[in-house]
């Protein structure tokens, strides 16, 4: 069992669903008996260089839900790799807490932490990918659809770490996955080749495509995102006009077919990439999946600490 959750697919397809089952079953726990005392005497940390609402709540109502306690540390002040060596930060966090849950600009951080760490590592998010988003998204569409296999999720947007998550599930869950974007903002090369056999293995499709219409007709999930993300703001301008075409709108909806619903990973920048009356429209979950949030970080937390004996 996995000490860390970096990425969906070093997890595995047993791995990756038994946790998706997990966060369904926190949810009805929740709903029927309340918070309870499983993390008692456990102790989460939230080291976030990036702004957050659902991820930081999340996290720390999960905790404080199961009995444990969260604490965040501010980026600036512990000053990683500044103050002192990213190894003694390592060696000083393992001592005093049982998870460590990192939003981050570098990947490579976050591994890094994973691999020094004798506690577990969880990514919150990088500018590679979101793992955690993943696994509210597949909760989400199960409660919408019952299954992911066979469903298809068109991605309309960047190539981004969000879009990268999601086409690990997809992969992982038995789903097609098609990436809508503008030419030049595709999913690195490196890792298509990387997911493209998994699909092929389960007789499902990969793609990406440049025409929005097309990509999207038939989907059962139009996923958006938005265009610039977070340490990008500097090529707002220059994005707009390749993205405009690729804006989650009433036409765009329609061309996907009456079977489609539409979510976001949040926050959305409304008339952008998403206009208001589709994401307040009937066909909209993106509420659902921010909801699921909270179970799915729960279901995360369980796997990890039961892999180090914290459970």
């Amino acid at each position: 069992m996995n000490k860390d959750l970096i990425d969906l697919l070093p997890w595995g397809e047993q791995a990756v669903l038994e946790l998706i089952e997990d966060a369904a079953a926190q949810k009805r726990l929740l709903k029927t008996r309340g918070p309870d005392t499983e993390f008692a005497g456990r102790t989460a940390a939230l080291y976030f260089e990036k702004p957050s609402l659902r991820t930081r709540v999340t996290f720390e109502v999960a905790m404080n839900q199961k009995g444990g306690s969260a604490l965040m540390l501010d980026a600036g002040t512990i000053g990683i790799g500044k103050r002192e060596s990213l190894e003694d930060v390592a060696r000083n966090l393992e001592r005093w807490l049982d998870v460590l849950v990192c939003r981050t600009f570098s990947h490579k951080l976050v591994e890094e932490l994973a691999r020094l760490a004798k506690i577990p590592v969880i990514n919150a998010l990088t500018d590679v990918s979101h793992p955690c988003q993943a696994i509210a998204f597949a909760q989400t569409a199960i409660e919408h659809r019952t299954k992911l296999d066979g469903l298809t999720l068109a991605f309309v947007g960047d190539g981004n770490n969000v879009a990268r998550s999601l086409a690990e599930l997809a992969a992982l869950t038995g789903m097609n996955f098609t990436l809508a974007c503008p030419s030049g903002f595709e999913l690195p090369s490196d890792f298509v080749s990387q997911v493209q056999p998994l699909f092929s293995r389960k007789g499902r499709r990969f793609s990406q495509s440049n025409d929005p219409k097309a990509a999207v007709s038939g989907a059962d999930f139009l996923y958006g995102d938005v265009w610039v993300s977070m340490g990008q703001e500097g090529q707002k301008d220059a994005k707009a006009s390749h993205f405009q075409p690729f804006q989650i709108n009433a036409s765009l909806l329609d061309a996907a077919g009456s079977q489609a619903l539409v979510t976001h990973c949040l926050p959305a920048h409304r008339g952008e990439e998403i206009t208001d009356d589709v994401m307040d429209g009937p066909k909209a979950v993106c509420f659902d999946e921010a909801e699921n949030r909270l179970h799915a970080q729960k279901a995360v937390l369980r796997r990890v600490f039961r892999a180090t004996g914290r459970l």
